[in-house]
């Protein structure tokens, strides 16, 4: 990074951008340039030649204010790549400010050597976010929180009943979440072990649908009412049950006026009876996210939707398999939050139609983020007219998997309308998704992050080479990080060789494509370098030499699927112990012929690092 990137004059930030732009050569060397004055950078640290002109600047003469400034738009995987580049790169990286953007995650295998590298005091590490993963119960976990507990303000427990060692050791905590974990899986756990009281500056509790026992979960409630505990939450995510419905409106109610994310899952419908619903709704009026999902019926999705105050500014909606929500509710919706509502979910609303189509059009000029899946009455047409009547520039993320209805003209026409799209899922749309449909989206979307085509059955290679009279090929797509092609029969080795020229896709599917032969993966082991994850599963042409050359290739691969590959041999387990060096999960179920016991051994042996396997 820091050999050959030169910049020919002063550097500014501008909305996440980094702008270069020219002075004037008369400005002289110790003018300082506004927008320069908040990071101590001038004009005269820029240098110049005999004939007063600007000479290139190279990154590396950027003062650390400016670096630090430009880290901050980079993600956590992004940063530990750029350790690795130098010593200053290293040292900047290492500052508390940015590995505060990592979370820990503390397993059975890591624990021990966890605890060592702390109680030698040399950390760099930042304990404010904590994940326990697949752990029990043990002295060696209990002396770590001890160590690290005050410093932990986000705790993650998943598949781990160990709140015995948490007791009394987290002060500081504020975000508690539950994920997947039973306290059945460890006998010696009682139910007084769970004290939600010694967390007092909790603000967030997330507890799952299928994480701890009912009686625990009504435990954790009646301990969270204001009654018993004078915190203030803003973030609540739990299950709706009939046992727990009055504790659970209690806490509702009581922490009202600060709660800004609301996360209810209904496993079972409640009853008719709907004011305390609507008393506990109607005090939030700094409510920022809504999640309503599960078995909630038409009376009580309507009256919480009726009840919560306007001056509540709803950003983020999900209402995820509604099956009652009606055309009638989302205008009512669009009516209340059509300046606020940023991100809207609507997955598995079956009764949504064309004639939801004013209360889309409502929402333009605000609304980033769609989720229509699996709204199959929806129409190509209707889509049009209610989100690109006219350019959306607003819009950056559409998910329209499995909506059937859709023609390929419409998808176009809507296409050509939202150039600022950074994620699209089109899943299942088969008549929409073909070969014209893609060199519009490579034509006019760009700045694409994500791309899903699942079982889109009318795509060919021609559609990422380039297509028509005017060819757009995908490698247009500079920034494209995740590539979804699974079912897409009709490609073959021409589209690795010709088409998939990458160098910053992270996430590749594969499955199904039966066509793709090991020449088509190894040019794909070079035209993509970044990859981190690659599924072949299914594809049955892939034999030992195809994985060898993703695990020779592919230094940067962490994820590998190559289930259902037929084929293969335990030559290819032998490939992968020798080369997968940096490999953490391997996939490789219901392989026909293969000796389970010995590609597992080979892999234990001569791979240890790899922690995932699943034969």
């Amino acid at each position: 990074m820091g050999n050959n990137l030169t910049t020919s004059g002063l550097v500014r930030i501008n909305r996440g951008r980094i702008v270069f732009f020219e002075r004037p050569v008369e400005a002289q060397e110790n003018k300082v340039d506004p927008d320069m004055e908040a990071t101590g950078t001038s004009s005269s640290l820029m240098p110049f030649n005999e004939d007063g002109k600007r000479l290139p600047l190279h990154i590396e003469q950027l003062p650390n204010d400016l670096w630090i400034e430009i880290m901050t738009y980079l993600s956590f995987r992004d940063l530990q790549q750029l350790r690795l580049v130098s010593w200053r790169c290293r040292e900047l990286v290492n500052r508390r400010y940015f590995t505060s953007k990592g979370k820990v995650i503390v397993t059975k295998e890591n624990l021990n050597a966890m605890k060592a590298h702390i109680e030698r005091g040399v950390s760099y590490l930042r304990f404010d976010d904590v994940e326990l993963r697949d752990l029990t119960q043990s002295p060696e976990l209990s002396q770590f929180l001890k160590m690290v507990g005050p410093e932990v303000k986000h705790m993650e427990v998943r598949h781990a009943p160990v709140f015995r060692n948490m007791d009394g050791k987290l002060p500081n905590l504020k975000i508690l979440k539950i994920v997947t974990t039973s306290f059945l899986d460890d006998v010696n756990m009682t139910i007084d072990g769970i004290n939600m009281k010694q967390f007092m500056h909790l603000t967030g509790f997330e507890c799952d649908g299928v994480s701890l026992d009912a009686p625990l979960k009504l435990l954790m409630l009646l301990q969270l009412r204001r009654v018993e505990n004078k915190v203030r939450l803003r973030h609540l995510q739990f299950e709706y049950r009939r046992n727990n419905e009055t504790a659970l409106l209690q806490v509702l109610y009581d922490h009202a006026p600060t709660l800004e994310c609301v996360d209810l899952f209904f496993s079972c419908s409640p009853g008719i009876e709907t004011l305390r619903w609507c008393a506990a709704f109607k005090r939030m009026h700094n409510l920022r996210t809504l999640k309503l999902s599960g078995n909630c019926h038409l009376v009580l999705l309507d009256d919480i939707l009726d009840a919560i105050p306007e001056t509540s500014k709803l950003e983020h909606l999900d209402l995820t398999g509604m099956l009652s929500l009606t055309n009638e509710m989302l205008l009512c919706i669009a009516d209340k939050w059509h300046k606020t509502l940023r991100s809207l979910d609507l997955m598995f609303c079956v009764q949504l139609d064309v004639r939801c189509v004013s209360a889309l059009r409502k929402m333009n000029g605000c609304l980033e983020s769609l989720t229509m899946a699996y709204c199959r009455a929806l129409t190509g047409r209707g889509l049009v007219e209610g989100l690109t009547t006219q350019i959306n520039y607003t819009l950056q993320e559409l998910f329209l998997e499995d909506v059937c209805f859709i023609d390929e003209a419409s998808m176009c026409t809507m296409l050509e309308r939202l150039p600022n799209l950074r994620k699209l899922s089109l899943d299942n749309c088969r008549q929409a998704t073909t070969d014209r449909t893609l060199s519009t989206i490579f034509r006019h979307q760009t700045l694409l992050r994500l791309l899903r085509i699942d079982h889109c059955i009318k795509v060919t290679d021609m559609g990422f080479i380039g297509f028509g009279n005017q060819p757009a090929p995908i490698s247009r797509l500079r920034g494209l990080h995740e590539l979804n092609v699974r079912g897409c029969r009709n490609l073959t080795d021409r589209l690795l060789k010709r088409a998939l020229h990458l160098p910053e896709l992270l996430d590749l599917t594969l499955d199904y494509c039966n066509r793709l032969e090991a020449n088509g993966i190894a040019a794909l082991s070079v035209n993509c370098p970044s990859l981190e994850k690659l599924s072949v599963a299914s594809c049955s042409l892939i034999n030992d030499d195809a994985v060898g050359y993703i695990v020779v290739n592919l230094k940067r691969l962490r994820s590998l699927t190559i289930s259902n590959c037929s084929i293969l041999t335990l030559q290819a387990f032998k490939y992968i112990a020798k080369h997968g060096r940096n490999l953490r999960e391997l996939i490789a179920c219901s392989i026909d012929g293969l000796d389970q016991d010995a590609a597992q051994k080979i892999l234990s042996r001569q791979l240890p690092e790899l922690k995932h396997v699943t034969l």
